[in-house]
């Protein structure tokens, strides 16, 4: 396991398909061990991210280390909740760094400039989200019948 010194430079970007960073982005996503960023791999091909979407990308000392994403809605049965934080997802090696806030941090920023007020993440983490100021709010159904936790936080 790489050692990751104090010192590294770290950087947290928000990109789109047009970006020069969407490709190595889409590389990182695609190697990802978590089951959940094929689906996001599939997104990110079929050109999903549109408009004020975005995928939200870490890097350290330019290595991919994590990644989250805007977007209008996170695979919810009717509801009309806008915009998601999803797929928030740190490489191993580089968790204990803070990245996951510093991520939610630039997508709620994103989501403030787009003229949203409140933004909200769908997820079965108890306590994850708390720490960063997100409240549960109530509950969605996905398209596999799953029910999970949507939280939100004001703008």
């Amino acid at each position: 396991m790489a050692q990751i010194s104090p010192s590294s430079s770290t950087s947290i970007v928000a990109i789109g398909p047009a970006d020069s960073l969407w490709a190595a982005a889409l590389a990182f996503v695609d190697a990802c061990p978590w089951r959940g960023a094929r689906s996001l791999a599939r997104k990110m091909r079929e050109g999903y991210f549109t408009g004020w979407q975005r995928v939200i990308l870490a890097t350290v000392d330019g290595e991919p280390a994590g990644f989250c994403t805007l977007a209008a809605e996170d695979g919810l049965v009717d509801d009309d909740r806008t915009p998601f934080i999803g797929y928030v997802y740190v490489d191993e090696r580089f968790r204990g760094r803070r990245l996951s806030e510093r991520m939610i941090r630039v997508a709620e920023d994103l989501a403030h400039t787009a003229g949203f007020t409140r933004m909200y993440i769908r997820s079965g983490e108890e306590g994850l989200y708390e720490k960063f100021g997100y409240e549960p709010c109530g509950v969605g159904r996905d398209r596999h019948g799953e029910v999970e936790t949507v939280f939100s936080r004001e703008l």
